[in-house]
């Protein structure tokens, strides 16, 4: 005949749930962060989206200069564009669609292995609006209208965003 025991004696101790439990947030932490691969210090993944007005990208382009070779990455049909940019380094984006104002973003990688989060590859996403020029009055950018970068004290991002306009004529080369 079975032998009958009561709930409190088929429940676990409180130490043997205590070590149980210890062992799988051991094994989930070491888990979660694997060793950092030194390839994934080697570069900086960039992912964006293009926005414009009518929602059509088949014109648009995201050219992409690093030490003086300019290369073009492919544009989706939803406006999302993926670049891989190496480490250590500064590359300038140029946004560009036909009627639209031309946009430049200059991204300096150094430092992006810095901190916590530089022991992994690094993956910045960010959104560029591309405005119709015969909204804009005449009036242009500043070229770089913005930099992506990482602050040399921890590799954290550090971005900045020119909004002012240039007012007609003062963005054009002057002929004699």
């Amino acid at each position: 005949m079975p032998k009958h025991r009561n709930m409190a004696s088929r429940l676990p101790t409180f130490q043997q749930a205590s070590a149980f439990f210890a062992f799988l947030i051991a094994g989930a932490a070491s888990a979660a962060t694997p060793p950092a691969n030194r390839a994934d210090k080697d570069e900086v993944v960039l992912t964006g989206w293009m926005h414009v007005e009518d929602h059509t990208w088949r014109d648009a382009t995201v050219s992409v200069e690093v030490d003086g070779v300019v290369q073009t990455a492919h544009v989706s049909e939803t406006g999302r564009f993926d670049l891989r940019v190496p480490a250590d380094t500064e590359v300038l984006l140029r946004f560009e669609k036909p009627e639209h104002l031309t946009k430049e973003v200059v991204v300096n990688t150094a430092h992006s292995a810095l901190g916590q989060a530089g022991r992994h590859k690094r993956h910045v996403k960010f959104a560029v609006i591309l405005e119709l020029e015969r909204h804009m009055a005449g009036f242009g950018y500043h070229s770089p209208v913005g930099t992506i970068g990482f602050d040399k004290d921890g590799g954290c991002l550090a971005v900045t965003h020119r909004r002012e306009k240039i007012p007609p004529g003062r963005n054009k080369p002057m002929e004699f």
